[in-house]
């Protein structure tokens, strides 16, 4: 400490807050201080601050928490009038918490103006307008500067304020009232506080001439020093906020204006003063925010160059302008700072001080880090409440930092709870799910939204301070609960009627909790908002009837469930049945492309289904079924390019089909090359290169192609370009060795550019692969096995590996190869038991092996015990054993339990013959065991054992190392008893026999001699296991039981069964001929109930019976015949009883055929009046009938009847009217009579116009294509209108099965290819 030059006497008073949870804060001496000669121990209470206060709030910690309160003033140095001359303008210095700006101002000074007059009498504008309360600490002493020390707490819940005063200084405490207990210097004044929160620096005033520096020497102490000026005082200019280039000094009411505070929770609170700017002042206030990495990293490199300066300067002052500038390292504590300028600044004279090295920094700087990262892993796992369906409440605690004694465990590191950031992470415990996050922020809890029903979650968390990210907290699972389904699909229309709608749905998911039923709605058919309940239940069929007729309906569809019920689908709307749909507007073409044309069409409410017809000029079938379906869309594919095609439309519903639209032509576009072929290999492939050549595309597009484009894939899933042009070799450079390159080829044309070919994959040389990492063990080592399992190497060397090689190391020093193979595991058998083994790993592709990689040391596990004896076994009965045994030698680990099998062997027969058999089947089928006991015990008795079967038992000993060799087997016969009970027993029954057959039961030891069968009360015996019981009576109940027979004894009996013989078969009915034709004939019978017929015909060409018909039926039509031909028929009947005999034969005869209908009709005009021609029938003899008739009142008249196909010269009607003509075949009979045939199509016709109109033929006969086309219209139209409805249902199927079959084969095609 520096004395001045200018000695005066200050008094000052110091004001304290409390900060914790009480209301006021004690400042004590502590008790040694009274030993100190005149100084007593002092107690001060102050009071609470005043309700409402927004600054009595708590405000996050700092070095030292105390803000201003307005019930306590600033610390008040008022002028001492017998050493000065000075005015009684105040001038105030102090801070708030992190970075508070400097406040000064009082009288002129706060205004700027440099005045230093005034009164004494006259109040500072920084005094409360109420009158001051007495100070608490007076400061008494001759000397111009006093030291304030601040340290951090020595004991849990202290905080101590020392006042160092110097020597010739006095300072005086007020202790109550008017008495005041003076300190001399030189000496320390501790003063204790008990608030668990330490105090702030110190907000005071002093008189004009005298500024307060804060200093923060090497020991972390926060130094108060009051100096004092002889010369005039610059005036401080008072900046407001519009000048942002100096400090913002403001005035309050009593005590500095604040701008914002940040609250523990994230609030700010305004004082109502101007926000000062950022990083002005000594005390720039920190806004809490968090500074990102970059920031962290520069900021902490201008702090060590800060305090390396500091250490090395004096802080002094001199003459010039007075500035403060300060700043905060990032945890809030005041870093070494000093007010006044530096002496590169103004040129003063520093003092040495003490340099820190580099590297006791760096290390301090690395004990600080390691410091963090131990205290950001002391988390504890965060807790979950509030869990919902789709939500859930997280909280979470800052790191544990101190002990139970109140120590921090982390003195490196000084941070506040506030300076800790979170990052919360969550986790659905998928099988591919990974931690995602979904908070950061300084809160110590947050809400999870938006999580699925009934699914298992994991939360972890992990926290970070500065630039340090401590790990992840253990995981904390939980669950969220069910919720109501999920909104289901609209339903679907299955079927509609003119009067019912029947819809089908699928299920929506369930979200936890089991469906219960589904809930149908509709709106009545009258639209809106209101629907009405329509179907409640579980099943996902439905129909709604009693509806309108060609009315329109909107469905929607809920699910419910045991939480509650689904939001509705998406409403739908079907159409019940109505009348037939009007003529369809013609298709429209919304894509073209090479090979398709993809045509849309406008749909309306009352289409349920569209056929679509194409015209391909070259193939001349004219239209031809293209698509059939309920979607106002086509595509047709197969096209040819460049290609014109007609199409129209039709459209259907369930009450008929439409009018076809008016044709439309549209034309394909023109094709692009084929994909040319994969590029190959010329020569062999270099280390970094490889050249290559290619054929070119067999389709060129139409046209002749114009280049290439090279691509490659160096392994990255992109392909680039490395040539373009029209040759057909390449040499790639530029590779590396032992790397696979993927290349394809394109070829472009004036048609576009064609699809890549085929890729071709090229590898440079490669080389022997890498080193393997060390191997692990799966599980524990067994005695004499170990399963071992390691990865593949980090290189493989260019080329595929192709196995890997185990070598082991035995106890006695002895390499040996345990394992070659392609797997990355095996089992090394064969091992020792506790015996020390190495084992290593190297792999190996087609350049040869890799080094091995480090050894791994296994100890092999203790071995199971030794093969036990045979057990011996004891008979107690004649149904039960006594089996023990002995304890083998158990390797090293006590018997923990035994397993006992048996199995079981028939008795051999007494015969030779039996006797041999069972010897042999018992040479050839293996015993198989069962498992009877297991246990620790060393015996056992079994019991309920079959009488003169043999038994084999065998043993097993287990330890805690496993399971000992199965013993050997130990064979015991028990004694002989009467047979079992017969079961198995099979009955089949005719009109007058019972065919019985049985299971041979145990004989118990003693051969079966017979088999004794109770039939009512008639008493049966049968040396075998079957009999035929004959002359029974037809459909009648029969009782029978069957018994066993040895030398022994008798068996039991058999449960009862009932055995019913069956009726007599049915006789044959009476054919007869109901209908007939020249290809058919329908034939019918009198047929009983429950009885099947049997049809049959006898062909012609084989002369045989074949069955045309079997059925419950009495009626069959019989078709494909030929005409005029006599055939056989006879039938027979089959019942439960069987078939009965077949009828005597029936012959019926199929009628002559009519001829077919005439095609190729014409008509021609000529100058000697109209001739008729037409195709040729070959089925002679033949007469043909032509009819003409008006077209207005179509009434047909013959005007031809003869042979010829052709009628000309015939001018018997009128002149330019239009008429209809066709005609018909006529078969004459050889037994006399005549067969018409189907007239042809109607052929519509105009004759001649009078020469007075000037019609011109020849123009007629020009317009030959137009009447061509309305005649092949017209014809269509009457040829559809002659089909039935069958037929032309079967014709629509035909057509769109020949269609779906032509698809199926394009899209295997598109697959193949």
């Amino acid at each position: 400490m520096t004395s001045s030059p200018w000695g005066s006497s200050v008094h000052s008073s110091v004001c304290y807050r409390s900060t914790g949870p009480s209301q006021s804060q004690r400042l004590s001496l502590p008790p040694h201080l009274p030993s100190m000669p005149g100084l007593p121990n002092l107690n001060f209470p102050i009071p609470p601050p005043p309700s409402g206060n927004l600054l009595a709030s708590p405000l996050p910690t700092a070095l030292f928490p105390l803000p201003l309160d307005p019930l306590c003033p600033p610390a008040v140095l008022p002028p001492f009038h017998n050493h000065t001359n000075q005015s009684s303008g105040y001038s105030t210095a102090g801070h708030s918490r992190s970075s508070s700006p400097m406040v000064g101002g009082g009288g002129e000074q706060a205004k700027g103006n440099g005045s230093r007059n005034g009164s004494p009498s006259s109040p500072s504008p920084l005094q409360p307008p109420f009158p001051s309360p007495s100070p608490n600490i007076v400061f008494e002493a001759p000397s111009t500067e006093i030291t304030l020390l601040s340290h951090f707490p020595t004991v849990p819940g202290q905080f101590v304020v020392y006042f160092h005063i110097n020597p010739g200084l006095s300072v005086g405490f007020n202790v109550g009232g008017d008495q005041l207990q003076v300190i001399k210097g030189p000496m320390t004044v501790p003063l204790v506080s008990t608030n668990s929160t330490p105090p702030m620096p110190l907000p005071m005033q002093v008189p004009p001439g005298h500024v307060v520096q804060q200093i923060v020497d090497e020991s972390g102490t926060l130094r108060h020093v009051i100096v004092s000026h002889q010369p005039p005082l610059i005036p401080i200019p008072q900046y407001g906020p519009g000048n942002q280039s100096q400090p913002y000094f403001g005035a309050g009411p009593g005590f500095p204006p604040f701008g914002s505070i940040q609250g523990p929770c994230g609030m700010n609170s305004s004082q109502g003063g101007p926000t000062p700017p950022p990083g002005g002042g000594l005390m720039s206030y920190v806004q809490g925010s968090q500074k990102d990495e970059r920031a962290q990293r520069q900021f902490l490199k201008l702090r060590r160059k800060f305090e390396q300066k500091h250490q090395s300067n004096h802080f002094h002052q001199n003459n010039g302008p007075f500035r403060k500038d300060g700043g905060y390292n990032n945890n809030g504590s005041r870093r070494n700072v000093a007010n006044g300028l530096s002496k590169e600044e103004d040129g003063s004279v520093g003092s040495t001080g003490s340099v820190t090295s580099t590297g006791t920094q760096d290390e301090e700087e690395e004990t600080r880090l390691q410091a963090q990262q131990d205290m950001l892993s002391a988390i504890l796992p965060p807790t979950v409440s509030e869990v919902s369906c789709r939500s859930a409440f997280i909280k979470w605690g800052v790191p544990e930092r101190w002990t139970e004694s109140g120590e921090n465990k982390y003195l490196e590191v000084d941070v506040s709870d506030s300076d800790f950031r979170y990052e919360v992470f969550i986790s659905d415990r998928s099988k591919d799910s990974r931690f995602k996050s979904i908070f950061l922020g300084t809160a110590l809890s947050c809400r999870v939204k938006d999580l699925k029903p009934a699914t298992p979650y994991a939360i972890a968390y992990c926290a970070s301070v500065l630039e340090t990210k401590g790990p992840l907290s253990p995981p904390t699972l939980f669950t969220t609960l069910p919720a109501e389904p999920e909104a289901p699909q609209s339903p679907r229309a299955i079927s509609r009627n003119r009067n019912s709608l029947a819809f089908k749905w699928t299920a929506p998911p369930d979200n936890g909790a089991k469906l219960l039923a589904y809930l149908l709605e509709y709106d009545d058919g009258k639209g809106g908002a209101n629907f009405i309940e329509a179907y409640r239940g579980k099943a996902k069929t439905c129909t709604v009837s009693k509806l309108q007729p060609a009315y329109s309906y909107q469905f929607r569809l809920a699910a419910i469930n045991e939480v509650g019920q689904s939001r509705f689908s998406a409403t739908t709307t079907v159409m019940t049945a109505g009348s037939p749909p009007p003529q369809p507007l013609p298709p429209t073409l919304s894509e073209a492309g090479v090979t398709f044309l993809r045509l849309e069409w406008k749909g309306r409410p009352s289409d349920e289904e569209y056929s679509l017809q194409m015209e391909d000029p070259s193939s001349g079938h004219g239209y031809l079924g293209a698509y059939s379906g309920t979607t106002p869309h086509a595509t047709c594919i197969g096209l040819n390019r460049a290609t014109d095609y007609k199409f129209r439309l039709k459209a259907y519903n369930a009450e008929g089909h439409s009018k076809w639209s008016e044709e439309v032509v549209f034309r394909t576009l023109p094709d692009r090359p084929g994909p040319p072929q994969k590029p190959i290999l010329k020569g062999r492939p270099l280390s970094s290169s490889f050249k290559l050549k290619w054929d070119p595309p067999q389709d060129n597009g139409g046209v002749g192609l114009r280049g290439y484009y090279l691509e490659i894939d160096q392994g990255e899933g992109r392909w680039e370009e490395v040539y373009r042009g029209s040759d057909r070799e390449w040499v790639v450079e530029g590779l590396s060795p032992g790397e696979s390159y993927a290349l394809r080829l394109r070829a472009f044309g004036p048609g576009g550019q064609s699809d890549p070919s085929e890729v071709s994959v090229f590898t440079t040389e490669p080389v022997c692969p890498a080193k393997c990492h060390i191997p692990r063990i799966v599980g524990k080592p067994k005695s004499s096995s170990v399963h071992l399992k390691w990865s593949s190497p980090d290189w493989d060397g260019g080329s595929p590996l192709t196995s890997f090689e185990v070598g082991s190391t035995t106890p006695d020093n002895r390499t040996q190869e345990a394992y070659r193979g392609k797997d990355t595991s095996c089992f090394v058998t064969g091992l020792l038991p506790g015996r020390a083994y190495l084992f290593q790993v190297r792999a190996v592709n087609r350049m040869g092996p890799g080094p091995w990689s480090d050894p791994l040391e296994v100890v092999s596990g203790p071995g199971s015990p030794d093969r036990p004896i045979e057990p011996t076994v004891s008979t107690k009965s004649s149904h039960s054993v006594l089996v023990s045994w002995t304890e083998p030698l158990n390797n090293g680990s006590a018997v923990s339990d035994y397993r006992l099998q048996m199995a079981s062997l028939q008795t051999p027969d007494h015969s030779d013959h039996n006797h041999d058999i069972q010897t042999e089947t018992e040479s050839a089928v293996e015993p198989v065991f069962s498992l009877v006991y297991q246990g620790p015990l060393t015996s056992y008795e079994l019991k309920a054992l079959q009488p003169g079967n043999i038994y084999l038992f065998r043993l097993q000993a287990c330890n805690s190392a496993g399971s000992s060799e199965w013993s050997g087997v130990r064979t015991h016969e028990m004694g002989a008893s009467s047979p079992n009970t017969v079961t198995g027993i099979e009955a089949s029954a005719t009109s007058s026999s019972i065919s019985l057959s049985w299971a041979i039961p145990a004989s118990n030891g003693s051969p079966i001699t017979n088999y004794n069968l109770l039939l009512g009360d008639t008493l049966l015996s049968s040396p075998s296991n079957d009999l035929l019981i004959q002359n029974l009576m037809p459909h009648t109940q029969h009782k029978i039981r069957i018994q066993a027979v040895n030398s022994i004894g008798r068996g039991s009996f058999s449960p009862l069964i009932k055995v019913w013989t069956k009726g007599l078969p049915p006789m044959a009915p009476k054919l007869e001929l109901v209908g007939s034709a020249h290809f058919w004939l329908k034939l019918k019978w009198v047929g009983e109930k429950g009885v099947e017929y049997v049809l049959q015909m006898v062909n012609p060409c084989q002369e045989d019976f074949q069955v045309v018909y079997r059925g419950t039926q009495t009626s069959a039509k019989v078709s494909r015949l030929s005409e005029d031909t006599l055939y056989q028929f006879r039938i027979s009947g089959i019942n439960a009883a069987g078939q009965g005999l077949f009828s005597d034969l029936f012959k019926f005869s199929t009628l002559k055929a009519p001829p077919a209908q005439v095609k190729g009709l014409k008509v021609t005009c000529g100058k000697e009046g109209l001739r008729f021609d037409w195709a040729t029938l070959s089925t002679p003899p033949l007469l043909y009938h032509l009819q003409v008739a008006k077209k207005r009142d179509q009434e047909f008249r013959t005007i031809y009847r003869g042979e010829e196909t052709v009628f000309d010269k015939f001018q018997d009607l009128d002149p330019g009217a239009e008429y209809l003509s066709r005609v018909c075949a006529v078969r004459r009979l050889s037994e006399g009579g005549e067969l018409v045939g189907p007239y042809s199509f109607t052929l519509p016709f105009s004759t001649p116009a009078p020469p007075s109109e000037n019609v011109c033929l020849e123009k007629a006969e020009s317009s030959s294509f137009t009447s061509n086309l309305s005649t092949t219209a017209a014809v269509l139209e009457e040829r559809l209108k002659s089909i039935s409805y069958e037929s032309k249902v079967g014709l629509l199927a035909v057509v769109a099965l020949v269609f779906l079959a032509f698809l199926i084969s394009l899209i295997t095609h598109q697959v193949v290819s």
